[in-house]
């Protein structure tokens, strides 16, 4: 997925005669030209003219073994149930779908607006991890071929050609791109890579990781040299990172729990209210009447107490 700028960009790329492009569906667009469709957009866009980046862009690809069940209309079916895991209307705003026909394996292009039909913003907030769980998801639902598994047998096949340091280095690589989005300390991630056969030796200085060693089969392997972005200082980052979004959504899901608290608090107060004041409102009612002609309280009747002798040594109550 990606997020963009220019509806006219996109849509120009999109309708490229070299591409055997098709639209597939569409919603508040026409689908006759690249021109029509980026005006629709951006006639729509002018709703909220403050978002900077309201194209969103994503690449719906499939492995060549499904090129036989993957017909236009299971295409579509399968983009709309996209949005809906993504938590976007098929129905509340601009998007559509083109399929490409230049390459042996089944894929279509689907641009969203990010400016809803009503001028409300589409979040983009965690979109790639959200992306990759939503294709999890369609792929048990439709019964797809595993993108994740097909691109693991490429790599492992990939591995099997090269010298050991260097396949050992690629496995890391796949193991850290796994596990690194779903974890948020050095030792979350060290469990998990130690579950893939993967040794982790970590250097901190006041409690932050500063230098990783990774271990695969006897190689020894610095972050750095796995790959920038698993140095030492980067992973740190990326934790640290990954740590404060989680915070943060168990602060938004906390603050919506007192929030849903307070509603509830004021709506019974005032349902108390309502009550209170039906009786009040009775009660002055009936002392304006006459009194012969005042409804009468019912008197609970006095219960006799229950009398204790002493008999014989025992009690007996009548």
């Amino acid at each position: 997925m990606k997020i963009g700028k220019s509806f006219g960009g996109i849509c120009q790329y999109v309708f490229g005669e070299e591409k055997g492009s098709e639209v597939l569906a569409t919603e508040g667009v026409r689908g006759n030209s690249a021109a029509h469709m980026a005006a629709d957009f951006n006639a729509q866009r002018e709703l909220n003219p403050n978002l900077g980046k309201a194209v969103m862009h994503v690449a719906l690809a499939w492995p060549a073994e499904e090129k036989e069940q993957l017909s236009n209309a299971r295409m579509e079916e399968i983009a709309r149930a996209y949005l809906q895991a993504m938590k976007v209307d098929p129905e509340g705003t601009q998007w559509a779908l083109i399929r490409h026909r230049d390459q042996d394996h089944p894929h279509a292009h689907l641009i969203v607006n990010r400016v809803d039909n009503e001028g409300a913003t589409i979040s983009d907030q965690h979109n790639y991890r959200n992306s990759l769980e939503a294709c999890r998801q369609l792929e048990k639902q439709y019964g797809l071929v595993s993108a994740q598994q097909v691109s693991q047998d490429n790599r492992r096949a990939v591995r099997e050609q090269l010298p050991e340091r260097a396949a050992a280095k690629l496995y890391v690589q796949d193991a850290l791109s796994r596990h690194l989005p779903h974890v948020t300390s050095a030792e979350e991630l060290t469990a998990a890579l130690q579950r893939d056969g993967i040794g982790v030796q970590a250097t901190y200085q006041k409690e932050r990781l500063q230098a990783v060693v990774f271990e695969h089969e006897g190689h020894y392997l610095k972050g750095s040299e796995v790959g920038r972005a698993y140095s030492g200082n980067n992973l740190a980052k990326t934790l640290e990172a990954q740590q404060a979004q989680v915070q943060q959504q168990r602060a938004e899901v906390s603050a919506a729990g007192q929030q849903y608290g307070q509603l509830r608090l004021e709506l019974e107060l005032e349902a108390f209210g309502q009550q209170y004041a039906a009786q009040k409102r009775q009660a002055e009612q009936a002392e304006k009447l006459p009194t012969q002609e005042r409804p009468r309280l019912e008197q609970t009747p006095n219960t006799p107490r229950p009398t204790i002798e002493r008999r014989g040594g025992g009690f007996e109550i009548d």
